[in-house]
């Protein structure tokens, strides 16, 4: 299986078409430090680092599930579908009522299909119900239910399948710059935090210094003085330390490079995926070995971005014929 992942990502890799290369690189630093095209070989730099990142979106948007076709039609004939909505009238108010939709099929005339990331919730939870062993109804068997809630449609839409994958890729490589320039941000901010943490450390570091220096001191010193003392020194050496530190970082402009390198080189940090399934009934319910109903695999896939809670994913596809 390892093996097989590798192959994989290898095809990836001699796939990968340079313009594809230049853009991100060119979008990871618009969007997070100009500037950087003045360090010497940057590009170069950067390379191996933004390679690894569209690998890994384009294997990340290809394990999103779908397209399945969502309609009034498919929510009675197709178990996926039926499993994701608790009512035909919902698909209506997503799909049909959406402006988003409205406008791609108003602005592409010749286009009778929309693709769409359709996102939403998945609970799980334990209910107390029935179910028939031989010719005995048992009242309050305990079973699983799996919810989908919060519905909403992704804020791109797309003519194809891939045209559709490949914008996710790209907002993919987006995303990961923007992360990139919110940890330099906050190295920035952490830098000036303990500035104000070292200074105001040696203000009262001068303070409890200066309550010692009296003659008072001969006969009111005691040990809990001395304690608090050697305490605040070595908060005030540590903090010095983690300034210098946070300085050391962020010196240079090879350093915020160096900041991007670490993001782009590890995406899975940053986003992932896991794929989903789960069999259910007609009710949402998953079978046990009292079920008489047979129940039918409904597919997604949890998607993890940055530190937002996680949310199911998959494509799906709606025809101009179906619009309100």
């Amino acid at each position: 299986m390892f093996s097989r992942m590798l192959d994989r990502l290898r095809g990836r890799y001699a796939r990968l078409a340079e313009q594809d290369i230049v853009r991100a690189i060119d979008i990871i630093v618009e969007q997070t430090d100009p500037r950087l095209r003045f360090v010497s070989g940057y590009r170069r730099k950067l390379r191996k680092p933004v390679v690894r990142s569209l690998v890994y979106t384009d294997d990340l948007v290809t394990r999103i599930p779908g397209p399945f076709e969502i309609s009034r039609k498919t929510y009675g004939s197709d178990p996926q579908v039926n499993a994701l909505f608790g009512s035909v009238d919902d698909i209506e108010v997503l799909f049909a009522r959406s402006n988003m939709l409205q406008r791609f099929f108003r602005d592409t005339p010749g286009c009778d299909v929309v693709y769409v990331p359709l996102i939403m919730l998945r609970r799980e939870k334990r209910i107390m119900g029935m179910a028939l062993s031989g010719d005995i109804v048992r009242r309050e068997v305990a079973r699983t239910a799996v919810n989908f809630s919060e519905h909403r449609l992704g804020i791109v839409c797309a003519a194809s399948e891939a045209e559709l994958r490949g914008e996710l890729q790209w907002r993919g490589i987006y995303f990961l710059a923007v992360t990139a320039l919110a940890n330099i941000t906050r190295l920035k901010a952490g830098s000036t935090q303990l500035e104000k943490q070292r200074a105001l450390l040696k203000m009262k570091l001068r303070d409890v210094q200066a309550q010692h220096r009296g003659l008072d001191a001969l006969v009111t010193t005691t040990p809990a003085d001395v304690q608090e003392r050697q305490a605040l020194e070595q908060r005030l050496k540590d903090t010095g330390r983690k300034l210098e530190e946070a300085r050391t970082g962020l010196a240079t402009l090879d350093d915020y490079l160096t900041q991007v390198c670490t993001v782009c080189n590890h995406p899975s940090r940053f986003l992932r995926v896991r794929h989903n399934s789960v069999t259910v009934d007609r009710m949402g319910i998953v079978p046990d070995a009292m079920s008489h109903q047979p129940g039918a695999e409904v597919v997604s896939a949890t998607i993890s971005i940055g530190e937002n809670p996680p949310v199911e994913m998959m494509l799906a596809a709606f025809r101009r014929a179906d619009m309100a």
